[in-house]
């Protein structure tokens, strides 16, 4: 299940008023956490459900490795077989293979070469399976194991800008997020945008409270006024 924008929401008693005021082009340093939305309380086991459902999943690196693993599998068997029969198809030619490999010091720079290559690959292989991919769902909460719900990054992000156009004085936002914070950009045709930026924060604040995601998105704002 997908979620799209919708109008904008807004916590009950919630105000625009600043601590501090907001130069133009300014970016607020993060905030606390959103609050968790009244009717949607945090279950670890339904927040550990979700995470695994919509944690990405490296397809490409491995259907890549397994094809080689298995192209190299079938080629050891086929001329381990036919070998065994006395009839060896000899589709490697590892006659010329064995006798390069015992003349060749290991100082040989082709060796440290070839070596140097495959621990690369090695290494790039594991790196890939250790770091994590880029979801392209964000897991909501739902305090239901059983119920997993998730909202396209997409969707997510056009959600939150569209909260930000709200607020009186934005002429344009844009949101992108970065890990878990989320970074707001909006213009503004104001002269004195004192508060305002304050204002954005709260509303996308209130909007991700509402979207309600399994893990917090402290909100940074970058105000451009005139």
């Amino acid at each position: 299940m997908t979620a799209t924008s919708g109008p904008p929401h807004r916590t009950s008693g919630s105000s625009p008023a600043p601590e501090t005021p907001a130069a133009p082009g300014a970016a607020l340093t993060e905030q606390a956490p959103p609050p968790t939305p009244a009717g949607v309380p945090r279950n670890r086991a339904a927040d550990r459900a979700a995470i695994r459902a919509f944690r990405p999943r490296r397809v490409v690196p491995a259907v890549i490795t397994a094809a080689l693993m298995t192209v190299i599998g079938v080629l050891a068997a086929v001329e381990t077989i036919s070998a065994l029969l006395g009839r060896p198809v000899r589709w490697v030619p590892y006659d010329r293979m064995l006798g390069w490999a015992s003349s060749t010091p290991w100082s040989d720079p082709w060796v440290m070469l070839g070596a140097s290559v495959v621990t690369a690959l090695g290494l790039l292989l594991v790196l890939l399976a250790l770091v994590p991919g880029r979801p392209r769902f964000i897991p909501a909460r739902t305090g239901d194991p059983d119920l997993v719900i998730g909202v396209q990054r997409r969707g997510f992000t056009r959600s939150l800008a569209h909260a930000a156009r709200q607020v009186q004085g934005v002429d344009h936002a844009r949101v992108r997020l970065h890990g878990t914070t989320a970074q707001v950009t909006a213009g503004s045709h104001l002269r004195d945008t004192t508060g305002l930026a304050e204002a954005v924060r709260l509303a996308v604040t209130d909007r991700i409270a509402a979207l309600a995601p399994v893990d917090d998105y402290p909100v940074r704002v970058n105000l451009r006024g005139r």
